[in-house]
């Protein structure tokens, strides 16, 4: 009966999330506790910030440092690296058949250091660019993941799936009144989020990814089409991302649309760093850029 009801308040959890201040983390939290795990990670990759979701919950002693290091979260890593397809559950075996084909050295240290041998994993949002999912990470004490594991992990990534739809729904709703208002203005004005990744546009904005336009989507990535232009855009972005507000870049300024048959600048790009908001997944509103004509 107890073993229910952890079930059912990681449930619960998860699906209240996007209500509730610091609901994320403690939805990250019930579901280490309803899988008797160490710990659970809620990771996002892709973007600029190249971990911009980054959200763990258990006892781990020294994991803080490789929290936020890209490395330990790419081809080395076996968690991340068996991943396959949205929402599927990888796991110890999936884990073996990684590391037979990769070097994973260096993550099997780390692993073994730490204690979290063992565990399973799901990508909930999973794309060419980005991914978001859930990974519990289980220790010897723990054990290998066991079939009712495995079970109540299905359980809570489905739940995930859903509580993360209801955050992107709100945030971009939330995108759209904000950029309704500043269209009103009638400026060229487009929201990214924290991946950088477009959350609205205003009108305005629109034909600016024409073909004569200065800008392309990139999946939903937002890239200035003269690559030049857009390494120096991409720099930029991260540092804004980056930023704290108060210490760091909150304001970028350029001059783009460059092409062969006009070498000379024909727009003026202001990317502005909006307020941080400390809850959420990042799908709410980060950056505001403004295109003017630079005449």
């Amino acid at each position: 009966m107890r073993s229910e009801t952890s079930l059912r308040d990681a449930e619960l959890a998860i699906l209240n999330a996007p209500f509730v201040d610091g609901g994320w983390q403690l939805a990250v939290q019930a579901a280490a506790d309803a899988t008797r795990s160490n710990a659970a990670h809620l990771l996002g990759t892709g973007g600029p910030l190249l971990l911009p979701l980054n959200v763990f919950a258990g006892d781990v002693p020294g994991i803080e440092p490789y929290l936020g290091d890209p490395r330990f979260h790419g081809a080395i890593n076996w968690r991340v690296g068996s991943v396959t397809v949205p929402m599927a559950i990888q796991h110890e075996a999936h884990y073996a058949d990684y590391r037979r084909l990769h070097d994973t050295s260096d993550y099997d240290d780390v692993a073994s250091d730490l204690d979290i041998p063992f565990g399973c994993q799901s990508a909930v949002l999973l794309d060419s660019r980005n991914m978001v999912g859930l990974a519990l990470l289980r220790g010897r004490r723990n054990g290998p993941c066991t079939t009712e594991t495995l079970q109540r992990f299905a359980v809570l990534r489905r739940q995930l799936g859903r509580a993360i739809r209801v955050q992107m729904a709100l945030d971009g709703e939330a995108a759209e009144t904000m950029v309704g208002q500043l269209g009103e203005r009638q400026c060229a004005t487009i929201l990214l989020d924290r991946q950088a990744n477009l959350c609205a546009l205003s009108a305005t904005a629109e034909p600016l990814f024409g073909g004569s336009g200065p800008l392309r989507l990139a999946g939903l990535a937002v890239e200035l089409r003269n690559r030049a232009e857009n390494r120096l855009f991409q720099d930029a972005l991260r540092r804004l991302l980056a930023s704290d507000g108060h210490r760091g870049a909150i304001v970028h300024q350029a001059l783009i649309g460059r092409c062969e048959t006009n070498p000379a600048a024909s727009w003026r790009l202001y990317a502005v760093r909006l307020p941080h908001r400390p809850h959420g997944l990042g799908f709410d509103p980060h950056l505001a850029l403004t295109v003017k004509a630079a005449a």
